[in-house]
């Protein structure tokens, strides 16, 4: 049986809403530090300026740095090598007081003065600034993570209360036959959407068992009403059966309508059976142990078999079991092997067994002439017959898959092998 992934709907919502989270938090931090950088350059930029003025004003003065004091003046004496200038960069300083380094912004620029150029190196402290920027990048981190946290140990408790209701309501769908006349109560909430989810619920279940009733009632109707006449055109054609004058001009049109008669009869029960079997209403499923079983339907039809000259041969296994209300277990049982007597010819043995946990019956046969799949087909005729064979396997077919069982059908080596067993 294929398994399909799936999540709570809660879960979901919180893993869609940590991802958001979680962009949101790095998009925030790599803003604040773009902002916390560009504060930095505006602020030093600002303190470079006011210096530079201070140093312009000293040199108007003094027409000198050589005594101006708190930045590192260098007197130039080619003039080409001032193109490069302004330049930027970010150095490290050892403070022997704080035994520590501490990162500075550099400029360096061109000062000029009466045919002088002046190359002057100003420093400012950033240190701060960096440990700001580089506290943001590494408490975002355990932030998100303790909010992410906190989140899911909130959605968990928040699941087992909110969705309470949400859960009744899914148990009282699982529990739900139709045919059975469960009686669902109401639910308590004050959640809108819970609330039209039962009362939508409780108006799905009064539909369908009206419709069950109504369509039970016509099956029912229908296959007890259609015995009536059946039963009498079986009747007056036995009676024509018993008139040898008849018989003999008229041999084969007596046994067409005799065993058309019966066949309609069967299909109409089968029909009122597979409708049943549908509405589920064979659900004692049992581990039901197959050998005896077998045994008493072999036993059944030997007689058939032998008129038929036909061998059977059997390999059951005493532990073989199928999970499977006993009746449907039958139904399986009688129409495999009713299929195998029709159709089997005696080149060799009709074979059942139920070795390796399945259940296998196989007879020598003709291949099909169609495709080995419409062999579960409803209604499906074969070459051989004008009466109907897949209505019988299709019913086989569909009690298996409601029973987790997977039939199988191949033709080998002269043999039509059907084979069932548990579904994976």
């Amino acid at each position: 049986m294929k398994v399909f992934k799936s999540f709570r709907l809660l879960t979901k919502t919180t893993l869609f809403y940590l991802v958001f989270v979680m962009i949101t938090f790095f998009v925030s931090a790599h803003y604040l530090i773009y902002r916390a950088n560009t504060y930095v350059t505006e602020e030093t930029e600002n303190i470079f300026k006011h210096r530079l003025k201070r140093i312009n004003w000293f040199l108007q003065e003094h027409d000198t740095l050589i005594n101006f004091r708190n930045d590192e003046v260098v007197l130039l004496t080619d003039l080409i090598d001032t193109l490069n200038y302004p330049r930027y960069s970010d150095t490290l300083i050892f403070f022997s007081d704080l035994e520590e380094y501490q990162l500075h912004r550099q400029k360096i620029t061109v000062v000029r003065n009466n045919n002088k150029a002046y190359l002057v190196k100003m420093l400012i402290n950033i240190n701060d600034f960096t440990k700001l920027k580089r506290d943001i990048a590494h408490r975002i981190i355990p932030a998100f993570v303790i909010l992410a946290l906190l989140i899911i140990l909130f959605s968990t408790l928040m699941s087992g209360f909110l969705f309470k209701p949400f859960h009744k309501i899914l148990e009282q769908m699982n529990r739900y036959k139709i045919g059975k006349e469960i009686h669902i109560s109401d639910v308590e909430t004050s959640t809108f959407e819970f609330k039209k989810m039962q009362f939508l619920f409780k108006r799905m279940v009064k539909r369908i068992e009206e419709d069950y009733f109504k369509l039970k009632e016509y099956t029912e109707n229908m296959a007890h009403e259609i015995q009536t006449p059946l039963a009498i055109i079986r009747n007056k054609t036995e009676r024509l059966i018993g008139d040898e004058k008849v018989m003999h001009e008229h041999q084969e049109t007596v046994k067409a309508i005799y065993n058309e008669t019966n066949h309609l009869s069967k299909l109409g029960n089968t029909l009122n059976l597979l409708t049943k079997i549908e509405n589920g209403e064979y659900d004692k499923t049992i581990h039901l142990k197959t050998k005896d079983i077998i045994l008493q339907h072999i036993e059944s039809v030997k007689e058939l078999v032998g008129l038929k000259s036909l061998s059977l041969e059997t390999d059951l296994d005493s532990g073989h079991t199928f999970l499977i209300d006993p009746f449907l277990f039958e139904i399986i049982l009688r129409n495999l092997l009713r299929n195998s007597i029709r159709y089997a010819v005696n080149d060799g043995p009709i074979k059942i067994s139920t070795q390796n946990q399945q259940l296998v019956v196989s007879n020598y046969g003709e291949a099909l002439k169609v495709n080995k799949d419409k062999i579960f087909e409803r209604f499906y005729t074969s070459d051989k017959s004008n009466q109907s064979l897949g209505l019988g396997l299709a019913l086989v077919k569909r009690i298996c898959e409601l029973n987790q069982l997977q039939i199988d059908y191949n033709y080998t080596e002269g043999q039509h092998v059907f084979s069932i067993k548990p579904m994976v």
